[in-house]
């Protein structure tokens, strides 16, 4: 991550384990949920469960995801719903808005990149100049993770 991402979303290294997966963060994890607007989160719960089910046949490192597999269907209901729709998908775009805990919401544009053997993932956020976002996104990379409300 680089200092503008750590500052976006927050320093996403720190998760160990399973942790470490923004799949398994999504159900296990409720502060997940505080980034994505609430009228997003079927929509982003169902691509989780979809981009893993995808995941588990990529070949890279199945065995990591069959661990995140078992662990959320014995411990999420909500995932297994989602997993039961037996949706598969592999975005290589999306747009997204993020809840920043201090600036609100900041709609970015998200690419994609794959390693050749898809163990790794590069996402690469941006804005479009000229809107709010973008101006949010600006400001983020002078004050970075600071908080600025008490």
């Amino acid at each position: 991550m680089n200092p503008l991402a750590v500052a976006l979303l927050g320093d996403q290294t720190r998760h160990t384990g399973l942790a470490r997966s923004g799949y398994y963060r999504w159900f296990m994890d409720p502060a997940e949920r505080l980034m994505v607007p609430e009228e997003a989160r079927e929509r982003h719960g169902r691509a989780q469960a979809a981009r893993l089910r995808a995941a588990l046949t990529a070949g890279s490192d199945t065995p990591r995801a069959a661990r995140i597999l078992a662990e959320l269907q014995e411990h999420s209901p909500e995932f297994v719903r989602m997993w039961e729709l037996q949706e598969v998908a592999r975005r290589y775009d999306d747009c997204k808005t993020i809840l920043h805990p201090e600036l609100g919401r900041i709609d970015v544009d998200a690419q994609l990149l794959f390693t050749e053997n898809r163990a790794q993932t590069l996402v690469v956020l941006t804005t479009r100049p000229g809107t709010e976002s973008h101006s949010k996104l600006e400001l983020l990379s002078v004050i970075g993770p600071q908080q600025l409300t008490p």
